[in-house]
């Protein structure tokens, strides 16, 4: 009896050292190259605190609060506001990159083809 809860425990403590850890390697600067040639560069700088996620996104037309970050593992998922329309993305960390899916809404500004989403690198 005491082998299983003993490793029940190590089980669980191994599980959630691992969902810490993923969502640790979420903070920190990270990039994306758009545009038809790849020119135009966005800046993403994610805090995590427990399961917030808060932060920037840069773009060339101006910064953008990160607002209803979440982070569960190696899930996140995100608001920002442009030209008064909220843009949801929803993405997973896989090692140094995050492949991040943006949901534009109608009627707003343009961004990624539906589907396609964009992939950020760690700024080192």
């Amino acid at each position: 009896m005491k082998r299983i809860l003993f490793s029940s425990v190590m089980v669980f403590i191994f599980l959630l050292g691992i969902s810490a850890t993923a969502s640790e390697g979420i903070t920190g600067k990270w990039q994306a190259k758009m545009g038809p040639d790849g020119d135009m560069v966005i800046t993403f700088d994610f805090k995590v605190n427990g399961d917030k996620l808060t932060g920037t996104v840069s773009t060339p037309m101006g910064d953008q609060e990160i607002s209803n970050g979440k982070v569960d593992g190696n899930s996140l998922s995100f608001e920002t506001k442009m030209m008064d329309s909220t843009i949801k993305h929803t993405g997973k960390l896989d090692g140094e990159v995050i492949k991040l899916k943006v949901e534009m809404p109608e009627g707003g500004p343009q961004g990624p083809s539906p589907g396609d989403g964009i992939t950020l690198k760690r700024v080192k």
